[in-house]
């Protein structure tokens, strides 16, 4: 008589996620399809209707800016209302202004001006979707399954925005500038047909069972709380802060890429990029494998080896100026960055309360975009201190000495104890 092999049979299962988490990922899949088409659409429809490079990168710089000024709005509103309505409402909007962009691009009347416009509100529209996105996966997902839910939150991101809305934009631009913005403006339907069918009450605080009173009514008193809160906490403060000075360093790091990979490593507008791909593959390969291992060691330990990765590949681009090397590099900061936010908003997610959630979710991201654009900032502040090449090295060296020194300062301040003493607090029942 045959046996089956034990490993068959005494190997674990992953928990399932549920049909919530699946209709949630599938709205968050085909909106940053979406966004995918329009990194691309957006630059190259400005750059058919002006020759100025300086109103093409205007177009650009108008979808992040609302990332800046928008995000703890966005914050206050999704910890006030449903936050499924509020992600549906964001998308109708978005979608609405993307048909009618297409259709200017259709008739030939779109304009510089115009174009700026539609980015600012689409990128306002953008920051309420994925804000509030990210502050209702604990309410659909189980606390012990965080790890493997935002593992595949970040992996859908990154493969959809990377690997398939810039070839699929590029196809679509193939025929027609109008044609692109209309499938993105039936993707972002698509997205808000998924939550149209994701049940559940997901109106903050009525996931809590603990007695905590109700935030204040007025926006500003409900805004000054969030970001209070978050400063007062003894994990989540020093967990901002190093997220933001690490952000810094992948700035100081970005703002010179195209022209170190050009100036410094002699490769061409091909090469570069297959190489900026590179930390993309890392980055997908790393939300698949992370949450296998994440939780069998402590958030301290996965957050001091992300930095250590992220600065032995900063130092090793700035010193070793080879191809080889870059891939290398780019493969593990890939690797590394998704294995922090992998860990980080998963103990966001378990720390923060649901009521407060949306608030400290934007607070944190209003100042990892701040320190974005002060390393965009200090980068170019650099060339012409130094000699070509060691002016587009320095960031590196710059980045990688920052992210040793938050190796050191994460494992002072963010201990085991104090993280798992924080988990304790906010667990279920806790208090």
């Amino acid at each position: 008589m045959s046996q089956s092999s034990p490993h068959a049979t005494d190997r674990p299962r992953p928990e399932p996620l549920g049909s919530g988490f699946r209709r949630l990922l599938a709205a968050l899949g085909l909106g940053n399809l979406g966004d995918g088409i329009a990194v691309v659409a957006l630059p190259w429809y400005a750059a058919t209707i002006t020759d100025d490079p300086f109103m093409v990168a205007l177009v650009g710089a108008a979808t992040r800016l609302p990332w800046l000024l928008f995000a703890l709005p966005a914050g206050v509103l999704g910890d006030r209302v449903d936050r499924r309505r509020l992600m549906m409402a964001a998308g109708g909007i978005k979608a609405s202004l993307l048909a009618v962009l297409a259709a200017l691009a259709f008739m030939g009347l779109g304009s510089i001006p115009s174009l700026i416009v539609f980015a600012l509100l689409v990128g306002v529209c953008e920051v309420f979707f994925d804000n509030t996105a990210q502050s209702m996966l604990p309410t659909v997902v189980p606390r012990s399954r965080l790890e493997r839910a935002n593992g595949l939150f970040q992996g859908v991101e990154r493969v959809l925005n990377k690997f398939v809305g810039a070839p699929l934009a590029g196809v679509l631009l193939a025929v027609s500038t109008g044609l692109a913005f209309g499938v993105q403006a039936l993707l972002i339907l698509g997205a808000v047909a998924m939550l149209f069918v994701l049940r559940g009450n997901f109106r903050a605080g009525d996931q809590e069972t603990s007695e905590e009173p109700r935030p204040a009514s007025s926006v500003w008193s409900q805004l000054r709380e969030g970001v209070v809160w978050l400063w007062r906490h003894p994990v989540m403060r020093p967990m901002a802060l190093i997220t933001g000075l690490s952000n810094l360093g992948a700035a100081l790091m970005a703002s010179v890429m195209v022209l170190f990979v050009q100036d410094v490593l002699g490769a061409g507008p091909q090469a570069y990029g297959l190489l900026m791909t590179v930390a993309a593959v890392g980055a997908v390969a790393g939300s698949v494998v992370i949450p296998s291992f994440a939780t069998r060691m402590s958030v301290s330990t996965s957050l001091v080896l992300s930095l250590t990765l992220m600065a032995v590949a900063a130092l090793t681009l700035a010193l070793l100026r080879s191809v080889p090397a870059f891939m290398v590099c780019q493969l593990l900061i890939g690797f590394a960055s998704m294995w922090w936010n992998i860990t980080a908003i998963s103990l966001f997610g378990r720390v923060i309360p649901d009521r407060l959630r949306s608030r400290v979710f934007s607070a944190h991201r209003t100042l990892s975009w701040g320190m974005l654009l002060l390393g965009g900032a200090l980068a170019r502040f650099s060339e012409g201190l130094l000699g070509r090449e060691w002016s587009l090295a320095l960031p590196f060296l710059s980045a990688g000495l920052l992210e040793t020194a938050l190796v050191g300062i994460t494992a002072l301040v963010l201990t085991r104890r104090g993280v798992d003493e924080a988990l304790a607090r906010s667990a279920p029942g806790a208090g």
